[in-house]
């Protein structure tokens, strides 16, 4: 019996193993097809790294001397609706200019939802609209509810954090932000708790206003996701940073439902970072790629083998046509000389 159950864990252990040398390999090529937009995703990500702490003491600067109640609740909610704002409004100036440069980088070759019907579209905009101030409203009352519960942060010009500080906080709230939406999203979609998340599954092919679409029970649980990392911080957090956090968090999952594969995405730049593609399979699909930052727990758990298998099949089947049209492309020449 013994001999068996160590067998099992022997098997589970290469199987695991064998999942993260393959995750390896992917993250290998996925920077290789990257090509000349990694350079750019550099530059964004650095450029806007070396510039936060900067910013940070210039909204100081008119914000000192305001009560710590009025600072807190004006940098968390301006932080997270303003980057929801302009991060569509960027996404709709992309939609409307249907540019080659940037249709190439489409997901799917389906129509956009005001391309199918204008109409349907329009009453898909005030559901979003209606939906989005619904759940602004929940985020102003339990930013509120934090600050009088006792949240605190430093908010002081004079521990305005430094790079490093600044580095390992967001990756440790990116870290724990992923792990606690993957394990709550993985549960949402259980038979017992879908009725809750299947609202966020109404947008079957993914645009960037989806990406805070969700019925209130479900954004309140999210919204306790990406607060879990600064909560676990408390004042060993700047209250920039928490801000800084938050457009973090929320330009990461308007990029994960825009419908574009941008090379230039800072995102990608992370190591087993997940994608608008690998996001939009889930929505397409209404299986596995439950994680947001990252993969690994997917990796680790077996929940995006229908992902990897969908995509290596697809991969073939274009593979196949190429070569088709390169035949009748010979039979062709072949004929006519």
């Amino acid at each position: 019996m013994e001999t068996s159950s160590q067998s099992d864990l022997s098997i589970a252990s290469l199987a695991t193993i064998e999942a993260i040398d393959d995750a390896i390999q992917k993250d290998k090529n996925r920077y290789v097809r990257k090509g000349y937009g990694l350079i750019v995703a550099i530059f964004i990500a650095l450029s806007t790294y070396l510039t936060v702490p900067h910013i940070m003491l210039f909204v100081h600067s008119y914000l000192e001397g305001m009560e710590e109640i009025k600072i807190f609740l004006l940098v968390q909610l301006s932080t997270t609706h303003l980057s929801y704002v302009i991060g569509n409004i960027y996404m709709y100036i992309i939609y409307s200019l249907k540019l080659p440069f940037f249709e190439r980088y489409k997901v799917d070759n389906n129509p956009w939802p005001w391309e199918k019907s204008q109409e349907s579209w329009n009453k898909t905009k005030k559901k979003v609209l209606l939906n989005w101030i619904l759940n602004s409203t929940i985020s102003s009352i339990l930013t509120i509810g934090s600050v009088y519960g006792g949240q605190k942060f430093r908010h002081d010009s004079s521990t305005i954090p430094s790079y490093f500080e600044l580095a390992w906080q967001i990756a440790f709230c990116m870290i724990v932000e992923d792990t606690s939406f993957y394990w709550l999203h993985r549960t949402l979609h259980s038979p017992r708790f879908y009725h809750i998340h299947k609202k966020h599954h109404e947008f079957y092919n993914t645009i960037s206003v989806a990406a805070e679409y969700q019925h209130p029970i479900e954004f309140v649980l999210t919204s306790t996701a990406t607060a879990m990392g600064p909560l676990l911080l408390g004042s060993h957090m700047h209250l920039y940073t928490l801000g800084f956090w938050y457009i973090v968090r929320v330009f990461e999952t308007i990029d994960g439902h825009c419908g574009y594969e941008f090379s230039w995405s800072p995102y990608r730049l992370l190591p087993f970072s997940g994608s608008s593609e690998y996001h939009h399979y889930h929505h397409s699909h209404n299986i596995g790629n439950f994680s947001s930052f990252f993969y690994y727990w997917d990796t680790l758990c077996g929940t995006n083998k229908e992902y990897f298998n969908f995509r290596k099949a697809r991969a073939n089947e274009l593979k196949l046509n190429f070569m088709r049209k390169v035949y009748h492309f010979t039979q062709q020449k072949t004929k006519t000389s």
